[in-house]
């Protein structure tokens, strides 16, 4: 039973790799989760509809054009991207530690060398960012992802 449904849920996205969930939403689409089916690697996928979202085209163009530029520790790898018809796929690394902003307590904030450690992360960041004439302009916990290793 559980299995059945298991496998309602996951489909084929690119032969060999499975479309297994969608981790979030953004202004113009969604980040899907594809696993690869031979070797388990794992990979986000956003997707941008252009057609519901044409004022997206040149942002998405930019995006592309920016994330090929940068191979950082601290910035998410962009593997690459394509188009099928009017639907932009950018196919990203897998963040598996999820957001910055499930691990603060509301009310209580998070524990000072955790809070220290991501901070010197993201100063790491932002400095390689902005020799490459990178501005990220959105910086807030639910943009800030971790992997396994936070």
């Amino acid at each position: 039973m559980i299995a059945d449904w298991i496998a309602e849920m996951v489909r084929e996205f690119i032969e060999g790799w499975d479309l297994i969930q969608v981790l979030g939403e953004g202004t113009f689409g969604e980040v899907k989760l594809l696993v690869n089916n031979g070797n388990g690697e794992a990979c986000a996928m956003k997707e941008i509809d252009l057609q519901n979202h044409p004022e997206a085209e040149e942002c998405v163009k930019k995006e592309i054009c920016v994330h090929k530029l940068l191979k950082h520790k601290q910035i998410v790898q962009c593997y690459g991207s394509r188009q099928e018809g009017s639907r932009q796929f950018i196919f990203l690394e897998y963040c598996s530690g999820g957001e910055v902003f499930d691990r603060i307590e509301p009310d209580v904030g998070m524990p000072e060398f955790q809070a220290q450690k991501f901070f010197n992360q993201i100063i790491c960041g932002l400095e390689y960012l902005h020799k490459k004439g990178v501005s990220h302009r959105d910086i807030k916990p639910e943009n800030l992802l971790l992997d396994e290793n936070d």
